[in-house]
């Protein structure tokens, strides 16, 4: 019998333990609205959408696509230390969800319930959390500040890597179940002046990013843009600044040799591959 109670203890524990945010995205300067941030091509895969200000006002935004039936599940986390778990709930930002449909959702801050992520070794405070079986469609994210800050919001719940995307929608995008639209009439191609400069990310674009205010790197023959990680990465923010504007596949390794997937966290940072 002790045996039998121990076992079930042992299960209630496990099953009370959050799932983790385990596929990080950051979202930086360009992403002032949910249009312009970055799309989660699964909203049900779990991510951990990071935003930073530096002053009142400021907005980023971001997208997740559901189909209908599924589960839209959202946290809003802050990193259990100062200055950020010393704000008042009015202080920290504002964030509003925006159906398909057009239904606004704002999240309503109701706890300050700590959750300690192994991967990162990073104890957070759970503010909110919020359910609801989704629409089929495109998610619009907006977070607004209310004074210097850093939040993480948490989309999804399924432990599996998940497809980030900026710009065009991929075709496999659910959109919401209405008429389809006539094709549009293609538009001619521009030829490319001689003058333009190359196209994609060349090695020469990544140098000039090379700052605490600009930072792209080259790991592996992909580049990503590290800007809104700095602030944010455990390890501290020089050993990402070391990486700024050069190819950084040689120390990255390096530092986290013997680690399983290193290169997982750097998902949601991807710009693109290496030019030629």
């Amino acid at each position: 019998m002790k045996k039998i109670l121990a076992i079930a203890l042992l299960l209630s524990v496990i099953a009370s333990v959050p799932a983790l945010a385990h596929q990080p995205v950051v979202l930086t300067g360009a992403d002032l609205t949910p249009t312009a941030g970055p799309l989660l091509v699964d909203g049900t895969v779990s991510f951990a959408v990071r935003a930073s200000f530096m002053k009142t006002g400021e907005k980023k935004g971001f997208r997740a696509a559901l189909k209908s039936g599924e589960l839209l599940s959202v946290q809003y986390l802050i990193v259990d230390k100062k200055p950020d778990n010393k704000l008042k709930s009015n202080q920290l930002p504002k964030l509003t969800i925006t159906s398909p449909s057009g239904k606004k959702i704002n999240i309503k801050m109701t706890e300050r319930t700590k959750f300690f992520e192994p991967n990162s070794g990073v104890t957070y405070l759970y503010l909110a959390r919020y359910s609801s079986t989704a629409e089929a469609g495109i998610y619009e994210f907006l977070v607004q500040s209310r004074t210097k800050s850093a939040i993480t919001i948490a989309v999804g719940d399924r432990e599996v890597m998940g497809q980030v995307v900026r710009g065009a929608l991929p075709t496999q995008v659910p959109t919401p179940e209405t008429t389809p639209s006539p094709t549009p009439t293609p538009l001619a191609t521009p030829t490319p002046s001689p003058t333009t400069e190359p196209a994609g990310y060349t090695a020469q674009k990544v140098a000039v990013n090379n700052s605490k205010d600009k930072c792209w790197s080259i790991i592996d023959g992909n580049v990503y843009d590290l800007t809104g990680w700095i602030n944010s990465h455990p390890g501290g923010d020089d050993s990402i600044i070391s990486l700024c504007g050069i190819d950084g596949t040689a120390p990255f390794l390096a530092k986290h040799a013997g680690r399983p997937n290193p290169k997982q966290r750097l998902s949601g940072f991807i710009l693109g591959p290496l030019s030629k």
